[in-house]
């Protein structure tokens, strides 16, 4: 199967993460961002998530980011629904998977400071990074696991399937200042461009090795 590792982003996206998700409620309150069937993101997870990109960045915490805000949110749920993908699949990454791929995206990128800067223009702070790692290689994983012997592409749409069907299954509730979940497309709000956190395909340290 060529489906690649975790090459890695759900940068969307995806996950342990800094965000601890965790709680059980069935609608949003004003303290949630959103609910992910029994798992709860809160608006201090969010920021938390928010402010270490800024931080990364070099912009003061109290910057307005929207678009950030909206990217984040969106990665969050997605990463949380494909952890109950996986869950379902039966399908785990060690530790030991997670620094293995971290070691050979090091080398791809040509040092830990150039992955770091690779995965930071895509809006992943360095503290994220391992997480985005685990949730890549869920990702693959899981598509090996529901399409043996597929090709990439073949394999991606049946992940972005089993993604889209989770989703329908828990319906994700989004607090209203956030925009609202389309569990069609995967992401907050009406686009006509279709996936705009997209589940994982690259890793951000390849595309810049190259």
């Amino acid at each position: 199967m060529t489906f690649s590792r975790s090459r890695a982003l759900i940068p969307a996206a995806v996950l342990a993460l800094a965000l601890v998700i965790s709680g059980c409620s069935s609608t949003s309150s004003g303290a949630d961002a959103a609910v992910v069937g029994d798992s709860t993101i809160t608006n201090a997870q969010l920021e938390g998530h928010v402010n270490a990109v800024l931080e990364a960045q070099g912009r003061p915490s109290n910057t307005a980011d929207a678009e950030l805000v909206n990217q984040t949110l969106n990665t969050l749920i997605l990463l949380d629904l494909l952890e109950q993908v996986a869950t379902d699949a039966g399908v785990v990454v060690t530790q030991g998977d997670i620094d293995r791929e971290r070691a050979s995206e090091v080398a791809a990128a040509g040092g830990e400071d150039a992955l770091k800067a690779a995965y930071l223009q895509q809006k992943i702070a360095p503290e994220q990074i391992n997480d985005r790692i685990r949730f890549g290689l869920l990702a693959s994983k899981i598509a090996a696991k529901l399409a043996p012997g597929q090709e990439t592409s073949a394999a991606q749409e049946v992940l972005i399937a089993a993604v889209i069907a989770k989703s329908k299954e828990v319906d994700p509730q989004v607090n209203p200042r956030y925009g609202t979940w389309d569990s069609t497309t995967l992401q907050i709000g009406a686009s006509s461009a279709g996936l705009s956190t997209p589940l994982p395909t690259a890793s951000p340290a390849v595309t810049a090795a190259q």
